[in-house]
């Protein structure tokens, strides 16, 4: 695991101590070691998380004939029967790594070696022969990677802020992102927010030669219901998984699980534990508020997996100190506030371990968010499906006797009537009316015609599946790399490898075999994993509701942290910065203060792009601290 960085100029004349100050602001992805490697028209850098061949497995590392030069992040887990064929075929081999797994193919195959890759990565490959270069990532986007060209320049960096280390780059606000993160609370496609810069969209490479760059797709999901049949699909579901996770325990250092009480963290805590010789230690957060704590479930699966268990209480008092450092190792604003547990889990991970295995994507592989019930009360309609609708009726006759009418029919009554839930599965925070009336007259002209929506419309265009599965798709594409970018920013802030085994892309394929009618049931969510764990987990994790990582936030800012809404949102600086309407925002913190609306989430966008803009665009915060320690070090303060 590593921070990876460089520069490609076919002009030649490279900075390498610039390359070497880009490399520093990723010295917190791998505090282990470092390197730097110059060539006329590229250099390399990287640092090193040392996790496997700690002896010998130092970067950048080369093929045999010196020609083509490897910088890597990521784990690859099939590296082990990749060396064995590459010894067969008279390659010579110096290392155990996988490092040298992935240049050696390349030097088979070119760009066409990512599909014999089994795992999560980002690299570069500087192929001096052909004078090209090679920026890849994983199919689902586990391990990030952006760029930036002028002028047929790339620089390149697994965190935005590697690129910035650069003073010439310029730092300013794409208006898109922002239209996309008010929206969605997400930023979709290439954007970032900072124009210019872009992430290099999973299953995808770029290729740079000549002064000219390509950007290629090498991987997507097809949705083609080859499994026709529940029981076989569980049986192939539990068999991946088994296997997933037991390649994905190799380290050669201490490992660990998050362990949330939910159905997938629970299932692979289980699983993990039978494999290992020693007792797995397992890492949460719960909250004070009783209904967003699953510290109960949480113990109950500790102790059935044997595991040595750490959790915290969260105290949001410590949130206005927090917020920065998560804002300035994120780069930017992404996805809403369940990065704040994630931060501390992983704190309290790296006390005691340096690896992590956690259970992100079974909600997006198989249909686990209560908003996929519209898509599946759909599909039942569009099938005339008589005995389904017969076990949904008898669903809801005992879920309204547990839960009530509100919690059991108001989501779905309610996306049916909201356009954003009904066709996207994932709500509008701001609305165009509420974001028109947000913005200041002129960021409103500069925004123009730009719809949010068209970057969905696009991915939903290319999947012709069933809605259920139409969905999925749409998450897996556009929701889930957010939630990924989260979790591996949140984990290599305190140096910890977070692995995640469900994300293997042959359970991703899988996925897209089985027909939606097998992925809901009768209104129970994520039904193939749920059958695959029946008689290996307790049915208060099978029948539990799905919580997540959701945080009382809306309580948080009505109480501990109104003061710190207040000075950050309706202080002269944000007033100043002629993004939002004063009488705008004031509205919306005087509503949810008062009690009278809930616009935590609403008010959570905004405190981070207030927050970003400071870090960023101002040079304040822990921003600044790390620039000015980086230029102090190269000898420029």
């Amino acid at each position: 695991m590593c921070g990876i960085c460089g520069v490609y100029d076919p002009r030649g004349g490279i900075d390498v101590d610039l390359v070497r100050r880009m490399n520093e602001t990723l010295h917190h992805r791998g505090p282990d070691a470092d390197a730097v490697k110059a060539f006329e028209t590229c250099v390399l850098a990287y640092k090193r998380l040392s996790i496997i061949d700690l002896p010998t497995g130092f970067q950048p590392m080369s093929d045999e004939s010196g020609r083509s030069w490897i910088v890597y992040n990521g784990e690859i887990y099939n590296y082990k029967p990749l060396r064995e064929g590459l010894l067969e075929r008279g390659h010579t081999l110096r290392t155990n790594s996988d490092t040298e797994a992935i240049v050696h193919l390349y030097e088979e195959k070119g760009p066409d070696a990512l599909h014999e890759l089994n795992g999560m990565f980002a690299f570069a490959i500087w192929d001096e022969g052909e004078r090209r270069l090679l920026l890849a990532r994983d199919r689902l986007g586990i391990k990030p990677l952006y760029f930036r060209e002028a002028e047929g320049r790339i620089a390149f960096a697994s965190e935005i802020k590697g690129i910035l280390a650069d003073p010439t780059v310029p730092r300013s606000l794409d208006r898109r992102a922002l239209a996309d993160y008010l929206t969605f609370q997400n930023v979709f496609g290439d954007k970032t927010f900072f124009e210019g810069i872009k992430v290099l969209p999973p299953g995808h490479y770029l290729t740079a030669q000549d002064g000219r760059a390509e950007v290629r797709e090498y991987w997507d999901l097809s949705f083609r219901e080859g499994v026709r049949d529940e029981a076989e699909a569980v049986k192939r579901f539990r068999a991946l998984l088994d296997e997933s996770v037991e390649m994905q325990l190799m380290s050669d250092v201490p490992l660990g699980s998050h362990l949330s009480g939910g159905l997938d963290s629970s299932a692979i805590v289980l699983r993990a534990s039978q494999d290992l010789a020693d007792r797995l230690k397992t890492f949460s957060v719960y909250f004070a508020e009783k209904e967003y704590d699953e510290s109960g479930l949480i113990e109950e699966v500790s102790l059935l997996a044997d595991t040595i268990h750490y959790d915290l209480l969260l105290d949001p008092t410590e949130f206005p100190k927090i917020l920065p450092r998560i804002l300035y190792h994120l780069d930017e604003p992404r996805v809403g506030p369940s990065v704040i547990p994630q931060w501390y889990i992983a704190e309290i991970a790296s006390k005691e371990v340096r690896v992590v295995l956690t259970g992100h994507g079974g909600d997006e592989l198989f249909a686990g968010y209560p908003a996929y019930i519209v898509p599946y009360l759909w599909e039942v309609w569009r099938r005339r499906d008589v005995p389904e609708a017969m076990q949904i009726l008898r669903s809801l006759r005992s879920r309204l006797r547990e839960e009530g009418w509100k919690r059991v029919v108001g989501l779905p009554l309610y996306a049916l009537v909201n356009r954003e839930l009904a066709r996207y599965g994932h709500e509008a925070q701001f609305d165009d009316q509420e974001r028109e009336a947000l913005l200041v007259p002129d960021e409103a002209r500069r925004l123009g015609t730009y719809d949010p929506r068209s970057e969905l419309e696009r991915v939903l265009a290319r999947c012709d599946a069933g809605p259920i599965n139409r969905s999925l798709y749409l998450d897996i594409k556009t929701y889930l790399p957010s939630l990924l970018l989260v979790e591996d920013r949140m984990s290599m802030a305190h140096s910890v490898e977070d692995r995640v085994p469900l994300l293997d892309h042959r359970i991703a394929e899988l996925s897209a075999q089985i027909p939606g009618r097998f992925k809901i049931r009768g209104l129970t969510l994520k039904w193939i994993p749920r059958k695959s764990a029946e008689g290996v987990l307790p049915r208060s994790i099978l029948q539990h509701r799905k919580v997540g990582f959701l945080v009382p936030l809306a309580e948080w800012l009505r109480g501990p942290l109104r003061g710190y809404l207040e000075e950050i949102l309706l202080g002269e600086r944000a007033a100043s910065r002629g993004l939002f309407r004063p009488e705008a925002v004031r509205r919306l913190v005087r509503d949810h203060v008062m009690g009278t609306r809930d616009h935590a989430w609403k008010l959570w966008s905004l405190l981070n792009v207030e927050l970003w803009h400071r870090i960023w665009i101002d040079g304040d915060g822990p921003g600044t601290e790390a620039v000015a320690s980086i230029n102090s070090s190269a000898g420029m303060a």
